[in-house]
């Protein structure tokens, strides 16, 4: 009887710990941030270059470009970033660094994930873009980023969208970083 006893113990002993994620699968699964961009770490490549490489493939720098802490907020429905005024200067600084004609190149992250790539780009590039474009800000006194489909208009993008990724959506309304401009929420 005891052993009979001792053995259903041990069974559900098993098979609680079974079904229980460990430690580690919990702090894998939070790893990272809910928004992160980063450049492509690879000098020589540009915005064009993207098409010709793998997403999980490209080389990414040390350090984010913008992370969660950098954002003021998101506008999810226009895909524009409200940076806080050190993060708006940093990306100023790069822009006036002379970003190539074909595009500065970067992935954005969630958690850790690559979501897409897209390319930093000039507004006075002569250069189309089929991607996703950041195009540098006319006004060094700060406005939103767009992230927008294709260069120089939404007309040179073919495929299918990547932005409206609902992973980054929630991992953004979790860090409380989504605001609608017509309701103020």
């Amino acid at each position: 009887m005891i052993k009979k006893l001792c053995l259903i113990l041990i069974l559900m002993v098993l098979t609680v710990s079974a079904c229980q994620k460990t430690q580690a699968e919990a702090t894998l699964e939070l790893e990272g941030e809910p928004f992160e961009l980063y450049l492509v770490a690879d000098p020589n490549m540009t915005g064009v270059d993207l098409k010709d490489h793998e997403l999980e493939d490209l080389p990414l720098t040390m350090k984010p470009l913008i992370k969660t802490e950098n954002i003021y907020n998101f506008i999810w429905e226009g895909q524009a970033i409200n940076l806080k005024e050190e993060a708006y200067k940093n990306l100023l600084y790069i822009f006036s660094n002379n970003i190539p004609m074909t595009g500065l190149p970067f992935v954005v992250l969630s958690y850790g994930e690559r979501l897409y790539a897209g390319a930093f780009w000039t507004p006075f590039s002569s250069v189309s873009f089929d991607g996703i474009a950041i195009v540098q800000p006319l006004d060094p006194a700060g406005m939103p980023l767009f992230i927008s489909l294709g260069y120089p208009s939404k007309d040179f993008y073919t495929g299918e969208d990547p932005r409206f990724d609902p992973r980054l959506k929630q991992a953004l309304e979790n860090a409380d970083l989504l605001w609608d401009p017509e309701t103020g929420d």
